[in-house]
């Protein structure tokens, strides 16, 4: 199988309408297609509205019933670690398929932003790695979410530790590990500065030792980028020593053969 988790529409910052990508994903042979658009209570320009979240839901659930592939009701949370408690009892009323969870934040500074690229240049790289990788493991420990977005989107800008961060790494695929996540291989890295699947071929020979499941991301905004590289992401992945992704229906996770 080939699965596309990680999709934006015009729910959040997306550029067209749900149906215009699941026509793409038939046109290029996808076994499954699972919409995630983005929520936070940020309030940033890229979230889909707190009000909105239910008729996005109910407009999912809709288009299910008439889809010529399956599709799956997702949806990608910013982890801000004082909003705990108001996204567990806001996001309980609904019946995902999955959760993806994702740190796009340190502090008020969104570290993936285009428009705080400036950011990065005022700080210590060595301390944005260790800030990021420990709210990664605060997130898994939340133990709320099915899918960890994106790992290593902190080297987006090419921006690199001077030092080794390998015990960091390590220690949040453990905790990642322990509480049963599942990692998203994103190839959105390639169409960024970085030119990289998040994660890299390192970060998913240690997962796989770890027994980490993982599954396929596009982060498409645009139609066109749905599934876009999965034929390198396919690659990568088993040279790594994946033979299965990860499929969810209700946030029950099973194993699938790669196409």
């Amino acid at each position: 199988m080939l699965i596309d988790y990680h999709v934006h529409t015009i729910a959040s910052d997306g550029s067209k309408d749900h149906l215009d990508y699941i026509s793409q994903a038939i046109k290029i042979g996808l076994d499954e297609i699972g919409f995630s658009d983005h929520f936070n209570f940020k309030n940033s320009e890229w979230s889909m509205k707190l009000g909105s979240l239910e008729d996005y839901v109910d407009k999912i659930n809709r288009i299910k019933d008439n889809s010529e592939i399956p599709v799956k009701l997702g949806l990608e949370v910013d982890f801000v670690p004082s909003q705990t408690s108001k996204i567990s009892e806001l996001l309980k009323n609904y019946q995902f398929d999955y959760l993806i969870g994702s740190v796009h934040f340190i502090g008020d500074w969104c570290i993936d932003s285009d428009k705080e690229i400036n950011e990065w240049n005022k700080r210590n790289v060595d301390e944005v790695y260790e800030k990021y990788y420990k709210l990664v493991q605060k997130m898994a420990k939340f133990n709320f979410f099915d899918i960890v977005g994106h790992i290593d989107i902190v080297k987006k800008f090419n921006f690199f530790p001077v030092n080794d961060i390998d015990d960091i790494i390590s220690e949040t695929l453990g905790v990642i590990g322990k509480y049963g996540l599942c990692l998203d291989v994103n190839t959105s890295g390639l169409r960024k500065p970085c030119q990289e699947i998040y994660p890299n071929k390192k970060i998913l020979e240690i997962c796989f030792d770890n027994g980490i499941p993982i599954t396929f991301g596009s982060d498409a905004h645009t139609p066109e980028h749905v599934g876009a590289d999965f034929d390198k992401a396919v690659k990568l992945v088993r040279d790594a020593g994946y033979e299965t992704i990860t499929s969810f229906t209700k946030r029950k996770a099973r194993q699938v053969e790669i196409d």
